[in-house]
């Protein structure tokens, strides 16, 4: 488990913004170097297949065309599977073997891969393709996630009577409103965003902007439907 991240210097760090963010998942502040960095961590923290993660997890060493270069990972998970993987975010143009500066990226990813290999841990470099890819789904991600900060307990009572006016269909909040319009929106948007973050429930976030047309359905049965 990497639950410590290793203190770096920002100026030494590539990444033209930084972040200093609250973490739900892991009940605390995250440092995050770049806006693409920022962009991933928010795919993380919602993924609910991910239990744990840590920001500048570790520091290798290893010795690379008789030379010991040195590595810092941008992030480590753990999935609900047990299994473990080092990440690193870099922009594409970071990973052009045809342009000379990214000489020191490739190198870095390279010798992060074959660590990765010689001690059993899953690797993965992720740019702006994989990370920007929706942009949709981006959006509504970072709405949802204040919410959570500050409603870290979920309201039993409510998710259940959301659970029970769902049954097996596929509603949108507005349907979800009106048929429980004794619950204030406020309080019904703050239990429908928890539920999504949880994976208590399945939504549509991915295609359409969040609002009152987004549809949720009960986690597992979208085959039925």
């Amino acid at each position: 488990m990497f639950d410590k991240p290793i203190t770096t210097k920002r100026s030494s760090k590539y990444g033209s913004n930084y972040w200093y963010v609250f973490s739900p998942k892991m009940n605390r502040m995250v440092h995050l170097f770049s806006d693409l960095e920022y962009d991933h961590w928010v795919l993380v923290e919602s993924n609910c297949h991910i239990t744990h993660f840590c920001e500048q997890p570790k520091r290798i060493q290893i010795s690379f065309d008789n030379t010991l270069v040195t590595s810092v990972f941008d992030m480590w998970v753990k999935r609900v599977d047990g299994s473990e993987c080092f990440i690193e975010v870099k922009y594409k143009s970071e990973l052009d073997p045809n342009n000379p500066k990214s000489k020191r990226s490739l190198r870095q990813t390279t010798i992060q891969k074959m660590w990765c290999e010689e001690n059993g841990y899953d690797y993965l470099v992720q740019t702006e393709n994989e990370i920007r890819k929706n942009h949709v789904l981006l959006d509504n991600l970072k709405q949802i996630i204040p919410y959570i900060r500050y409603n870290r307990i979920p309201n039993e009572m409510d998710h259940y009577q959301i659970t029970k006016t769902l049954q097996n269909q596929r509603l949108t909040f507005k349907q979800i409103r009106d048929e429980l319009n004794h619950l204030s929106v406020s309080r019904l948007n703050t239990s429908l965003y928890y539920m999504i973050y949880s994976g208590e429930l399945d939504s549509n976030i991915n295609e359409v902007s969040i609002g009152l047309t987004t549809e949720v359905w009960k986690h597992g049965i979208q085959e039925a439907i």
